[in-house]
């Protein structure tokens, strides 16, 4: 992987920002959405919402970006929420597609690795640079991580404001938060899009298409 940034990441924060004085009148943020055409529900941790117009939904690679309800939508009732913004990237399904652990993904990133952390399946990692470059105004520390579900890796984000408890510690709890909230739907729903043949396409490929 050459790098990190994903240029998903970067247009949605983009659009995430100016949500906050261009959203819809009158349109509810969603808290939560089905991606990867019906088999996987993203669905925001309290306080959080998806903002529609960074949605991306395909078989073959599916995006979601969430902010704060606050911030895409004025008139949201609920808990509030620490400003941030995350990411999650959907690949296509394939069942011998396991998610990477750890170790791999502080391996793959050109940043410097603050910390690791393995909950289960989930993969995380605590970067020290690079997320002003996404957020305009962020902390420059950012997480990003993988799990898996379905027969599809799913690749997460974090980035908060400078000095943000987010661009620390929290950050990585929030990963978590996200991550055991995004299910495989139904196995019959599931069954509706089969596998694609991907004949030499390991682990690092559909990574370096989730990250880059």
């Amino acid at each position: 992987m050459s790098t990190w940034t994903s240029r998903a990441a970067l247009a949605g924060a983009a659009l995430a920002l100016s949500a906050c004085t261009e959203q819809e009148t009158g349109a509810a943020a969603p808290r939560e959405v089905v991606v990867a055409r019906g088999a996987v529900l993203v669905a925001a941790p309290p306080g959080y919402c998806v903002d529609r117009t960074a949605l991306r939904d395909a078989e073959e690679g599916s995006f979601a970006l969430l902010a704060s309800c606050a911030s895409l939508d004025p008139n949201a009732d609920g808990p509030s929420a620490q400003p941030a913004i995350l990411t999650v990237t959907v690949s296509g399904r394939d069942p011998e597609t396991t998610p990477p652990r750890a170790e791999a993904l502080a391996a793959a990133a050109p940043e410097a690795v603050l910390a690791t952390r393995q909950r289960g399946a989930l993969a995380l990692v605590h970067l020290g640079d690079g997320g002003d470059a996404v957020l305009p105004g962020g902390d420059p520390r950012h997480w990003r991580g993988a799990t898996g579900t379905g027969g599809r890796v799913v690749a997460l984000a974090l980035y908060a404001p400078r000095e943000s408890p987010l661009a620390g510690a929290a950050g990585g709890d929030l990963m978590a938060a996200l991550a055991a909230r995004i299910e495989a739907r139904a196995p019959a729903t599931v069954a509706a899009a089969p596998p694609q043949a991907r004949s030499g396409d390991g682990l690092r490929a559909t990574l370096a298409r989730l990250f880059n």
